[in-house]
């Protein structure tokens, strides 16, 4: 059998750049249905971790999924704006232990701008029991502090104490800047994997003041300035998301969200929203598992080719082989381990081409949609598609093998003058 072995990868290295092509081609396909999979499953997972232990998100009267991603994933626009007469009534519903006002429409050099309270960094989940926390400085203290997430801090190279202007509308360049209400960075969060490394936090009141502007809203609260936060004039909300005191209230609470008579609301519970979701994209997931089944059939028939193409050249070889006395089995068995160690390498080689691509891929979605995707060993499933591909690859090998056992018998019969 070492013989058998040696003289495979001695072939092999004889023809080391049709070897390195085809393993190439091999490992491109395998790497790609693997990368497919990845993202599909790591997604979901980035996804679902970027919000938990929040059990419904109440928002103007849209689809669940457009309410979902634009307050949570920041994709897209709110369709209108809650009352912040709205929001107090569910703040104050019997059902609600908690929440969250949201209010969004201004931006800072790209980066969307979050007018909330500090329920946010009280009860704010992420990756199940994770919750926001500061590199350094401290929550908002007054309307002129500004919180920002890592991403900004990394990508504007911000401080705690530098000065900034934000501007309205979510362009990168804006023609119109809150300039008369200038904001000083109170603190800086830790990465967190989530679109808040790519936000700026106010409170309610600040972004009032900011739009309505400073002087108006001075005068018209100069009288009731010790009232509590919660009574000062607030902005319309994008959304709020809320925690119930019971897992069992979510769902009457949505439902009497839906049919709120104060104003058209939706009501979107997380865990199904994503589901409906993902459900959505699933003719696409097929489709791109479908083509990455079509590139593996092309590497390995590349494989094939190869060593089709390969037997003429070597049929002399072969009759050599068998005047040494190399049995018909013996040729079949030399193209078979060729073809195991082409493929074999293959597999290592897409599981390096991954990975590789995995942690590149992983840098460019957190930097533009505040996903992380989670890199972690290959699972069970993984190991049994490349285990199944390369069982693939020697049954499709099997039959330019079995032309050479036929080329070693009639070679070998054959009497030459």
């Amino acid at each position: 059998m070492s013989t058998i072995i040696h003289l495979a990868l001695r072939s092999i290295l004889n023809r080391r750049v049709t070897s390195l092509l085809t393993i190439l081609a091999i490992a491109l396909s395998m790497s790609l249905l693997l990368i497919v999979e990845r993202l599909r499953t790591g997604a979901r997972e980035g996804f679902t971790g970027v919000i938990s232990q929040t059990d419904v998100i109440a928002g103007a009267r849209s689809s669940p999924i457009q309410l979902l991603l634009n307050s949570v994933f920041q994709i897209g626009s709110a369709s209108n704006n809650v009352t912040p007469e709205t929001w107090e009534h569910f703040r104050r519903h019997p059902a609600v232990a908690w929440t969250i006002p949201v209010a969004m429409g201004d931006s800072h050099k790209g980066f969307r701008v979050i007018a909330t309270n500090e329920d946010l960094f009280l009860h704010y989940h992420y990756q199940r029991d994770r919750r926001l926390e500061f590199e350094s400085g401290k929550p908002s203290a007054d309307d002129h502090d500004v919180v920002i997430g890592a991403r900004v801090a990394k990508e504007l190279g911000y401080t705690e104490g530098t000065k900034l202007v934000l501007a309205h509308g979510l362009a990168v360049e804006s023609f119109v800047k809150h300039e008369d209400h200038p904001f000083v960075i109170s603190g800086i969060l830790k990465p967190t994997g989530t679109p808040f490394d790519r936000s700026l936090f106010i409170s309610l009141p600040a972004m009032a003041q900011m739009h309505a502007g400073a002087a108006e809203h001075h005068d018209e609260h100069a009288d009731n300035a010790d009232e509590p936060d919660h009574h000062r004039h607030l902005p319309g909300l994008s959304a709020f998301f809320i925690g119930t005191k019971s897992r069992t209230d979510a769902l009457a609470l949505q439902r009497e969200i839906q049919t709120y008579a104060g104003e058209p609301m939706t009501g979107a519970l997380p865990g199904l929203t994503l589901a409906q979701l993902w459900s959505a994209l699933s003719y696409a997931e097929e489709a791109l598992r479908a083509v990455s089944m079509l590139v593996i059939l092309v590497g390995l028939l590349s494989m094939i080719i190869a060593l089709y193409n390969s037997l003429n050249e070597r049929r002399r070889e072969m009759a050599i082989l068998r005047a040494l006395g190399a049995r018909p089995w013996m040729i079949t068995a030399i193209l078979l381990v060729e073809a195991g160690f082409l493929t074999g390498v293959a597999v290592a080689t897409s599981i390096a081409l991954t990975y590789g691509a995995l942690l590149g891929a992983t840098g460019l979605i957190t930097a533009n949609f505040g996903i992380s995707l989670p890199i972690t060993g290959l699972s069970g499933e993984e190991w049994a598609r490349l285990g199944l591909m390369f069982l693939t690859g020697l049954a499709m090998a099997a039959l330019p093998a079995w032309q050479a056992y036929r080329n070693a018998l009639v070679d070998g019969l054959t009497i030459r003058i």
